[in-house]
């Protein structure tokens, strides 16, 4: 479970998120929408206090922690709740896919390599990158990539794992294999939220879609009634112009 009470994030005199309060269940797949500078990926980042949000409660799983009196310790341990797949894949160059994924086994968790490495091995097999293990970075395509990033988020085994955009940066045509990589996750019943534009995925596997707009929740509900029945105005000039893209 993810619960965002009263969030608000400044940058400088900027507010970028308004006073967040919505809650993802135990087991529930939440798309999170909205336009370029809505407040979507500060949220997701906050989440986990990559960035610290400025006021408010967030809690994951069991542990809630007040931004405004945190401690370092409270932050290690929601970081161990939560896992984060970034836009831009974040992986190790001189690292090879097994060594990106063990490598939080050991540092983070502080596993034995030996068992690092059976877990690393498991769940490269899991997202289908069982035969690029000895890969590095470099000789994998965009969606390989990506999928040695969910490899690693799942292997942390967290209670939640956060998608930012993670098909953004791919090709087009590498984007299907992520998602289904994605729609598999999702089918192991961990929470999941997910930043994303591809309108396709969040109708299919999402239980709830967030629209976020200015910095604060527009609209939610479930897909078939915020993508087909948009209630607010905002929404719905959204859903068009992505229409008009597509």
């Amino acid at each position: 479970m993810i619960r965002y009470e009263n969030v608000h994030k400044y940058f400088g005199p900027v507010e970028v998120l308004k006073g967040i309060d919505f809650e993802i269940g135990t087991g529930e797949v939440v798309c999170i929408l909205g336009p370029s500078g809505s407040g979507k990926t500060t949220l997701l980042r906050c989440t986990n206090f990559l960035e610290t949000p400025t006021k408010g409660l967030i809690t994951v799983g069991d542990m809630t922690i007040d931004a405004e009196k945190h401690t370092k310790k409270e932050v290690r341990a929601i970081r161990q709740l939560s896992t984060m797949v970034f836009q831009n894949y974040n992986l190790f160059r001189n690292k090879t896919a097994l060594e990106n994924v063990m490598t939080s086994l050991v540092v983070v968790q502080k596993k034995p390599k030996a068992e690092a490495r059976e877990i690393a091995e498991r769940y490269l097999n899991v997202v289908g990158m069982g035969d690029r293990m000895n890969y590095y970075p470099s000789q994998l395509s965009g969606g390989q990539q990506q999928r040695v990033g969910i490899a690693r988020a799942l292997a942390l085994q967290p209670h939640a794992i956060l998608f930012d955009e993670p098909t953004a940066a791919l090709d087009p045509e590498l984007v299907g294999e992520v998602l289904n990589v994605m729609k598999d996750v999702a089918r192991t019943g961990i929470t999941m939220a997910v930043v994303t534009h591809e309108m396709g995925f969040a109708r299919e596997v999402a239980d709830r879609v967030v629209f976020m707009d200015g910095g604060v929740v527009v609209e939610q509900g479930p897909p078939a009634q915020v993508l087909d029945h948009p209630q607010h105005k905002r929404t719905q000039q959204f859903l068009r112009a992505v229409d008009n893209q597509e």
